[in-house]
């Protein structure tokens, strides 16, 4: 039997005409269909927000007028349409960030930890040991917001959903966060290729600066204007990376792509120096990552949330079924592909 569930992989894995038709059927959801009705109006033939559409001057006049939107986000919204990112200066106050990192500090401290990592250098997750952060290993705390009332605080704060519920048109749904203790030294990538909603192009990312940011310590770079760059195929056919189909060599074309690309555009790569409670909010298709670490002794505290629209499902959703439940907040909505309730 598990012999032939594995020919059956390998056949649906090797053979993309197969996986996209199994995949399109795994992922329909209106949300998306909508968007592909109109793809000529969009950058990318996956669609996107109205944000990224060719009408969104009169859209965006039409929701000023009807007050959909508050008159002073429009400068903003101009920002994410031709950058691809906002920054919200000293937008969250450091009492609650402070809040947060003692919260966070006393769940390290229980043992068994119920806190889980990741990390480029070792598989899957698992709970946490102060062993386990070194500086160039990339480690990040996974959906602390299940357990850290002050997380859920910060990822939920109203000035990151108003902009979000701006841009998807719908409240927002909290899939995913990373806390950071150095900087990740991540190699410039786009999240839709790794982050993967069943509505590709619909998601966002918020990164929430816990303290400031100092030169060397890893800091958050980016290239303006990447994420309305022409599509980048994987195996010639997906905008997400699968490891199995794809392969290493797919990966490194695609990272050599980034450079080549933002060559062609004449894009020079940008970074964020932020101040504590500056949070920086980009669009799924910026090109980002972390600066290299030249100074090892200092920190770059910062917490990361993905969120998709209410319309929208992570991709996990698909494969870890006990993971599908939506967690409520007052208003607000989580899930976590690492936790679930009993």
């Amino acid at each position: 039997m598990l012999a032939t569930i594995k020919r059956l992989i390998k056949l649906i894995v090797f053979h993309p005409l197969v996986y996209r038709c199994l995949y399109s059927l795994a992922t329909f959801n209106l949300d998306y269909t909508k968007q592909l009705f109109h793809r000529s109006m969009y950058p990318s033939k996956f669609g996107g927000m109205w944000t990224d559409r060719s009408d969104f001057e009169s859209r965006l006049s039409d929701k000023l007028s009807c007050r959909a939107i508050k008159p002073d986000t429009d400068t903003l919204l101009r920002q994410w349409r031709k950058d691809g990112f906002v920054v919200l200066q000293q937008a969250i106050d450091s009492t609650l960030i402070d809040d947060y990192l003692n919260e966070l500090e006393t769940l390290k401290r229980e043992k068994p930890s119920k806190l889980r990592v990741t990390s480029a250098h070792f598989p899957g997750a698992r709970f946490y040991d102060p062993d386990l952060v070194k500086v160039h290993d990339s480690v990040r705390i996974v959906d602390d917001y299940f357990l850290s009332s002050a997380s859920r605080a910060l990822l939920f704060h109203p000035s990151i959903v108003a902009f979000l519920e701006t841009i998807f048109e719908c409240k927002p749904l909290l899939t995913q966060s990373l806390s950071f203790t150095y900087g990740s030294e991540q190699a410039v990538h786009q999240d839709i290729a790794f982050v993967v909603m069943n509505s590709p192009l619909k998601m966002a990312a918020v990164w929430i600066a816990l303290e400031n940011v100092e030169p060397g310590c890893g800091e958050l770079v980016y290239f303006p204007g990447s994420h309305r760059w022409p599509d980048f195929l994987f195996s010639d056919c997906f905008k997400h990376y699968n490891k199995l189909r794809d392969g290493a060599d797919e990966l490194d074309r695609w990272y050599r792509w980034i450079y080549e690309e933002a060559a062609r555009q004449g894009t020079e790569l940008v970074s964020f120096r932020a101040k504590k409670g500056d949070v920086f909010l980009w669009h799924a298709g910026l090109a980002h990552g972390g600066a290299p670490i030249l100074r090892p002794s200092a920190t770059r505290l910062s917490l990361v949330g993905h969120y998709c629209p209410r319309t929208v499902a992570p991709i996990y959703h698909l494969y870890k079924f006990p993971h599908r439940k939506i967690y409520h907040l007052d208003d607000h909505q989580y899930c976590s592909s690492h936790y679930r309730r009993v």
